[in-house]
């Protein structure tokens, strides 16, 4: 129990309050801090509880690729040690892996522009932002027969582009710092492209390519 409780403390979710109390200790009283409040009061994506957030991602993406999952859990661990910078990192890694995956499977399928795909996989590059961009344009021509929004340009360029700023910024010595906040609201929006590059993965693989004679 108290192991439990001085890991509360130093994550900073409670604290002793000594107020009124004078010099005693008999009675000193454990209270919730801020953040501790704030998590016990539940919300949405809330990163300082990084088991309630796997799972709600487990539950919302049931076949999680497990790279993904490695990579988000790092991302997890490195935010509540206020890591910030190796928090977007590993976010932007786990990011990567998402896109990767759902572009091979489209590269397999037989979706127009897949073997136009196959060659750019096949391209060494230096980020993978680059990939996203061929990607785009590749998917751009059909992206109205795309089920339920899946391509919808606004959502996936806007999170695309705060990852690629974390992934390939963050992950070079710039000196680029990053704050609690702004590591936060990349953890917050992340669950949101994860779902979308896993429902494009499942779309393409459901249309595979024939297999030539």
């Amino acid at each position: 129990m108290w192991e439990a409780l001085w890991g509360l403390v130093g994550e900073g979710l409670v604290y002793l309050d000594t107020a009124g109390q004078g010099s005693g200790t008999d009675n000193w009283q454990w209270r919730l801090s801020s953040d501790g409040r704030r998590i016990a009061n539940g919300g949405s994506w809330e990163p300082r509880d990084p088991e309630g957030y796997l799972d709600r991602v487990r539950r919302q993406i049931p076949d999680l690729d497990g790279l993904v999952e490695l990579y988000l859990t790092e991302a997890l661990q490195s935010f509540n040690g206020r890591c910030y910078l190796a928090t977007s990192v590993m976010l932007g890694v786990a990011a990567e892996r998402a896109f990767l995956v759902m572009a091979a499977c489209y590269a397999a399928s037989s979706v127009p522009g897949a073997r136009a795909m196959t060659k750019e996989l096949a391209r060494p590059r230096g980020n993978y932002f680059a990939l996203w961009t061929e990607f785009r344009k590749r998917i751009e021509p059909i992206r109205q027969d795309l089920p339920n929004g899946l391509a919808d340009s606004l959502t996936l360029d806007a999170i695309a582009d705060l990852i690629r700023l974390t992934r390939n910024e963050v992950g070079h010595p710039t000196g680029r710092q990053i704050d609690e906040d702004t590591a936060r609201v990349h953890l917050t929006i992340a669950p949101t492209y994860l779902r979308k590059m896993r429902a494009l993965t499942a779309h393409f693989a459901e249309k595979p390519a024939e297999v030539e004679a």
